[in-house]
């Protein structure tokens, strides 16, 4: 009959056992969620995907754009969400005549990345009649993007933080 200490020794052994398992478990998952390259990597890609964007954006380049997009692309705002397929068909009622956006920064968030950029949009509707009119928007948004395997970046999603809105030129810098 083993004695008791031996039991208490054997069990200690196994919850040692355990533990380290679970620690080695949890390190090798972290390391599996950790982006595989660094911010100012991050930074230069995604800030030459909105160089990418904002030409797409002003040709209206669909091809382009519909690329871009992540499969299950969405907009959030503060009162609905909206799907890929709803703003890619928003996209034609108001053409862009100018785009810059700029991104402000760039946080890892698993192996995504969250953004927040700086854009400035300058558009052209018609109404009814047929009478051209221009836009002005800034906006700050935050964005969500994603490394594919073949170097290629993806849109995840798009979430306007905060805009304002005019009908002739801002008072932005370098407008």
């Amino acid at each position: 009959m083993k004695s008791r200490l031996a039991t208490y020794m054997n069990l200690g052994r196994r919850i040692l056992a355990s533990t380290l398992l679970a620690i080695t478990v949890t390190v090798a998952a972290a390391a599996q969620n950790a982006p595989t390259i660094s911010s100012d990597e991050a930074r230069k890609a995604i800030q030459a995907g909105y160089a990418e964007w904002t030409k797409a954006r002003v040709a209206l380049d669909m091809n382009t754009i519909e690329r871009m997009l992540a499969a299950d692309f969405y907009v959030q705002t503060a009162d609905q969400k909206r799907t890929r397929q709803e703003f890619i068909n928003s996209m034609p009622s108001a053409k862009a005549t100018k785009f810059d956006a700029n991104v402000l920064t760039v946080e890892p968030r698993g192996n995504d990345w969250s953004v927040l950029v700086f854009e400035k949009v300058e558009v052209e509707t018609k109404d009814k009649d047929g009478k051209t009119s221009k836009g002005y928007r800034v906006l700050v948004a935050r964005d969500g993007w994603r490394k594919l395997n073949d170097n290629q970046w993806t849109i995840l999603s798009t979430e306007p933080l905060g805009q304002q809105r005019w009908t002739e030129s801002p008072p932005i810098a370098n407008w």
